[in-house]
């Protein structure tokens, strides 16, 4: 007997809502995530949701990782590599991809309210923003919203 499968591609469930990004997707921190190379200042060059137009990380005592954004800093611990989970928080922010020489990165937050495309300068290269959209369209996130942040 031969029996042949077709459309085995996972679709959501109707009652699914699919906004920025496919919750049935899974999706997880870089292994590659360094907190001490991945400190310091980003500019956002592109977002889906509310992003703001700078970011910075520092690692603090303690195991600490803070993140700065406009004047608010919130404090994080590194609960796997990639994945910051606020301290006395609901927030956990997933770096899912960084490159080679940690200049460009993917970034958003595990409940799929928003996600950006950071860069160490306003001038990103191409082919390393065409791979953080790639990661984060492979890893559920509407590509298709995602928009340039000047």
């Amino acid at each position: 007997m031969l029996a042949v499968l077709t459309g085995c591609v996972a679709e959501p469930s109707p009652d699914v809502l699919i906004g920025l990004r496919n919750p049935t997707v899974a999706f997880g921190g870089t292994s590659r995530f360094d907190r001490d190379r991945f400190a310091g200042a980003w500019q956002t060059v592109a977002c889906l949701g509310s992003c703001t137009r700078t970011e910075e990380y520092r690692a603090a005592s303690g195991g600490v990782y803070l993140r700065r954004t406009r004047e608010t800093e919130t404090a994080y611990e590194i609960s796997a590599p990639g994945v910051l989970r606020e301290m006395g928080g609901e927030d956990t922010l997933v770096v899912m991809w960084v490159d080679e020489g940690f200049r460009t990165a993917a970034i958003g937050d595990a409940e799929g309210r928003w996600a950006a495309i950071l860069n160490r300068s306003r001038k990103p290269a191409g082919d390393r923003i065409r791979a953080a959209t790639e990661i984060l369209d492979f890893n559920g996130w509407d590509v298709s919203k995602l928009r340039v942040v000047k």
